[in-house]
């Protein structure tokens, strides 16, 4: 059975591999791209509109995690300053005390007073020794700690900030958006005024369909111009436009009548 739908997949994807580089695939990729364009144009700015606002307000929710983010971060970093904090505190007392014992080992005798008790001095620096290994240990790990909570409240900032920008970036782009809206009111209005038909949707879309066939004729007619143009030359395609002319104005004349003539008051 797996063996099936393995070949029937390799099948498929070998298929697409094919018609992706033959005729057949570029026409159907080209009927398809023809076929996206055509649905985009065909919705209408309110719709567009509203689906950005959609969109908006999941990009607004879509944040929540990121202030969910940030929120952790902030008390990540400040479990970590505590911990730096409470080291430092540790080490500049075991640093004291230390300090106090080199301090008790100054003298010629064999015994010394620390703390109120007599200790051996051998005993002593003994233990200076091994406070102090640890100590140098644990003062290496403050500094490592150190460094990286300055990391952690580096990064913390930069969230912070990205947090805040996309936050007026969404407001600026809900105002955009507003302002879109209004604009396009203001433009349906218009079109009502001028054109009564407009409120009714499927005159619209009759009165798209009619503007778009007369840039068509038109396109034709500037195509066949040209046409005329490069086959008859530019002599023949002056003569042509002149005739016409002639003719519109001849036409001009015979509706309006012959031109008055202007007398200057310098001729009176």
């Amino acid at each position: 059975m797996f063996k099936k739908v393995l070949i029937a997949t390799l099948a498929v994807v070998f298929g697409l591999a094919v018609i992706k580089g033959t005729w057949i695939g570029s026409h159907l990729r080209m009927k398809f791209s023809k076929a996206s364009c055509w649905v985009k144009d065909r919705v209408p700015p309110e719709q567009e509109i509203e689906r950005l606002k959609m969109e908006l307000n999941n990009l607004s929710r879509e944040d929540d995690k990121h202030y969910d983010m940030v929120a952790r971060q902030i008390q990540k970093v400040k479990k970590q300053e505590r911990e730096v904090a409470r080291l430092k505190e540790e080490l500049s007392k075991r640093e004291t005390n230390i300090r106090d014992m080199r301090t008790a080992l100054v003298g010629a005798g064999e015994f010394v007073n620390y703390n109120g008790n007599r200790y051996d001095k051998s005993e002593l620096q003994d233990q200076i020794r091994l406070d102090a290994r640890a100590f140098l240990a644990d003062e290496e790990t403050l500094k490592s700690k150190e460094q990286h909570l300055k990391a952690s409240q580096k990064s913390l900032s930069i969230n912070k900030k990205k947090l805040n920008d996309l936050k007026v970036v969404r407001e600026q782009m809900a105002t955009e958006l507003q302002k879109l809206e209004t604009a396009l009111a203001e433009e349906r209005q218009i079109q009502a005024q001028s054109q009564n038909t407009l409120d009714d949707a499927d005159y619209l879309r009759i009165r798209k369909d009619m503007d778009s066939i007369r840039d068509k004729i038109e396109f034709l007619k500037t195509k066949r111009e040209l046409k005329g143009e490069a086959v008859n030359g530019p002599v023949r395609a002056t003569e042509l436009k002149r005739e016409q002319e002639t003719k519109l104005d001849k036409a001009i004349e015979a509706r309006f009548g012959a031109k008055k003539e202007v007398v200057s008051e310098t001729s009176k």
